[in-house]
C-alpha cells in the first residue's frame, strides 16, 4: 500500500526534458568553446558535477561547478518561466494522492528558482508538501541520497514508498532498494523503455492510469 510518494520533475511532470538535450556542448559553446560529436555523446547522461570533471579532464574548461550551473540555468530558464507545461495525467494524479492524504515530495536535479517558477506557472506547486534538489545535498540520482531524504520527510517505510522517474539512470540507481519504483514513459527516454521496463516495478505511459488500490 502507497503511504508516500516520490516524484521526478523533469520528464515525469513536466514536459520539458527538451531544455536539456545536449546541454553540455551548448555550454560549451556559451563559454566560446568549440565541440563536436563526441563530446555531444561523452556528455549527454552527465550532471553538472560530472561535466566538470570531464571538461577539465579535458582541457576543454576551467570553471567551478556552480559557474557552470548558472550558465545552463540561465539558458534553460525562459523555457521554465515561460513555456513548460505540465504532462497529461499528473494534474488528475496528483489529486488523487492528495484525497488519501497521500504526502508527496517532489525531489529533482534542477534549481529551485526554475522549479519554483515552473510549478507555480502551472498551478501545480500547491501539490508538493516538501520540493528537495540534488543542490540540496551536492548529489546526483546515481546514489539514494535525495530519495532518502525524501523519504525521511515522508515518514514511510521503503516498501511503502513510491519513487516515479522517467530516465534509466535513477531507475537503475532504486532498483536494487526496497523502494518502490514506477518507471514513467517520456519520448526523450523511449530508447530505454525496454530496460526501464525490467528495472521498474511497474511502468505507465501516463501516471493518470494508476489505480491508487492496485499499490
Amino acid at each position: 500500500m502507497i503511504k508516500g510518494a516520490i516524484l521526478d520533475m523533469d520528464g515525469t511532470v513536466l514536459d520539458s526534458m527538451h531544455l536539456w538535450m545536449n546541454i553540455g556542448p551548448r555550454v560549451l559553446e556559451k563559454f566560446g568553446v568549440k565541440t563536436d560529436i563526441d563530446i555531444q555523446e561523452a556528455t549527454k547522461n552527465m550532471l553538472f558535477e560530472e561535466m566538470n570533471v570531464y571538461f577539465k579532464e579535458q582541457g576543454l574548461l576551467d570553471v567551478t561547478v556552480e559557474e557552470l550551473a548558472a550558465k545552463a540555468n540561465s539558458m534553460v530558464e525562459q523555457g521554465y518561466l515561460e513555456e513548460v507545461l505540465v504532462k497529461p495525467g499528473v494534474v488528475e494524479f496528483l489529486d488523487k494522492l492528495k484525497e488519501r492524504n497521500i504526502p508527496i515530495v517532489l525531489a529533482t536535479a534542477t534549481d529551485i528558482h526554475l522549479v519554483t517558477a515552473a510549478l507555480k506557472r502551472n498551478g501545480i506547486f500547491k501539490y508538493f508538501d516538501k520540493i528537495y534538489t540534488c543542490y540540496d545535498f551536492r548529489c546526483d540520482k546515481k546514489t539514494t541520497i535525495i530519495y532518502d531524504a525524501s523519504r525521511e520527510f515522508l515518514g514511510t517505510p521503503k516498501d511503502q514508498t513510491y519513487i516515479f522517474e522517467d530516465t534509466l539512470t535513477p531507475i537503475k540507481t532504486l532498483a536494487p532498494t526496497e523502494y518502490k519504483v514506477v518507471g514513467v514513459a517520456d519520448k526523450w527516454s523511449a530508447h530505454n523503455e525496454e530496460k526501464i521496463r525490467q528495472l521498474a516495478d511497474l511502468f505507465v505511459y501516463n501516471l493518470n492510469e494508476i489505480d491508487l488500490d492496485t499499490l
